[in-house]
């Protein structure tokens, strides 16, 4: 029980009270006519928005997903320092500290110098410079940080749920977004068994696209991805592993002579491990099954031994380094004109590869800028025209990020003594 501004209050001070207006509650399955926020895509980078604007009740916020639940397993697991101090806000870092794995020093292996086919280890360095946060450098998986997003909008006055298996179609401006009280209609299409084919229409003061480096909100607006394809493919296992390798529990990254690279993570539990293992350059329509992306992983770390018991997870994904060249619906000649209407966020704005551990981490502070300047806005506090500093601030933390990425892959893939 807490006292609260407005007197004392008993019970659970994260529930927060119900709203009393039913045209408010957002844990129907029914999509009201008109909101204030749409946002499309469950990830880290939707959750994060709809999580924050769920504080408020007198904002009406949606979230749809193609998916027909929410994610249980797989995808990413670093989450950083500076991440962590975000999820304060949202009161569940505690949460998540205890039960991540933490990440406090990397070990490095290269080629034994005495016998090339051997790997040995290098060097030994903390992970976190010091005095950098109060808050550690954690994995976890990212299903679970997405349930602590859940818990807080479920919480929430007015109840916001997701409303799964809805795919977004078409996301139109009217006017230019000036006339209208709800300038944006998004056209999205059931996709369940039971509804399958329907077609919805919502209007929207505001949408934001979080759908994923394919979006379909990106493409409405007409923005483009910039920056180039990769051909190098990487195997992902989550895997339950008897093993010799002295540094199982250690973020390691792998170097061999001739068998490839590995990036290594410690996961939650104390006995799951995340291998990221390079497959080299293969065809675009080549397919890599499990067993001989564990075939390349224990030729890498010969002469230590890796058998799997059980895999948890496993994908192969090619990233390649993108920012789309703006993050909302106005162009550069109508700034002066008119103030955004749609925004894109996360994986819709940049891609690039998992090994630097910063996809998740990034996304979600994309839409944590966004959050509360439309907050702001909505509530009257502060002009439209804050809006464009959205695409403002976050192209450069992007573009940024794609830099320092490019660095980290050719440090982690390149052969050792090689030249890239």
């Amino acid at each position: 029980m807490q006292f609260h501004l407005n007197g004392f209050t008993t019970g659970d001070p994260e529930v927060l009270k119900q709203t009393e207006d039913a045209a408010y509650l957002a844990n129907t399955d029914t999509l009201p006519e008109e909101v204030d926020v749409l946002i499309a895509g469950c990830g880290p980078a939707g959750l994060a928005l709809a999580a924050q604007l769920s504080k408020f009740p007198d904002i009406k916020t949606r979230i749809v997903e193609p998916k027909e639940g929410p994610l249980t397993h797989g995808q990413a697991d670093g989450i950083a320092c500076r991440t962590m101090e975000m999820f304060q806000a949202f009161n569940f870092a505690e949460k998540i500290a205890k039960e991540a794995c933490w990440i406090s020093e990397v070990t490095f292996w290269k080629p034994d110098e005495a016998d090339r086919t051997k790997i040995t280890r290098g060097d030994r360095i903390q992970d976190v410079e010091d005095g950098l946060s109060e808050f550690p450098h954690v994995v976890l998986n990212q299903a679970r940080v997405h349930d602590n997003y859940l818990d807080v909008m479920l919480n929430s006055p007015n109840r916001l749920v997701p409303n799964y298996s809805r795919k977004v179609t078409d996301v139109k401006v009217v006017n230019g977004g000036s006339n209208d009280a709800y300038p944006v209609t998004v056209t999205l299409e059931r996709v369940d068994d039971a509804h399958k084919g329907e077609i919805e229409t919502v209007k929207a003061k505001y949408v934001v696209g979080c759908d994923g480096a394919h979006s379909v909100v990106r493409e409405s607006i007409g923005r483009v991805p910039q920056g180039h394809g990769e051909d190098k493919a990487w195997g992902v296992m989550d895997v339950l592993a008897v093993t010799d390798f002295p540094d199982i529990r250690f973020k390691c990254t792998i170097q061999s002579a001739e068998a490839g690279n590995i990036l290594l993570i410690p996961r939650e539990g104390g006995y799951m491990v995340r291998l990221y293992v390079d497959m080299g350059n293969i065809a675009l329509d080549a397919w890599l099954t499990k067993e001989e992306v564990l075939a390349k992983a224990q030729a890498v770390l010969a002469p230590y031994t890796f058998e799997v018991k059980e895999t948890a997870w496993f994908s192969v994904y090619r990233v390649g380094h993108r920012v789309t060249d703006k993050f909302d619906d106005v162009d550069d000649d109508q700034v002066e004109n008119r103030t955004p209407r749609v925004f894109i966020a996360g994986d819709a704005c940049h891609t690039h590869t998992a090994k630097a551990g910063q996809g998740m981490n990034v996304s979600m502070q994309d839409t944590f800028n966004l959050g509360w300047k439309l907050i702001s806005v909505l509530e009257g506090r502060s002009p439209a025209s804050l809006l464009h500093t959205y695409n403002a601030e976050r192209h450069v933390i992007a573009e940024n990020l794609i830099e320092m990425d490019t660095r980290w892959s050719r440090a982690i893939g390149a052969a050792q003594g090689s030249d890239d």
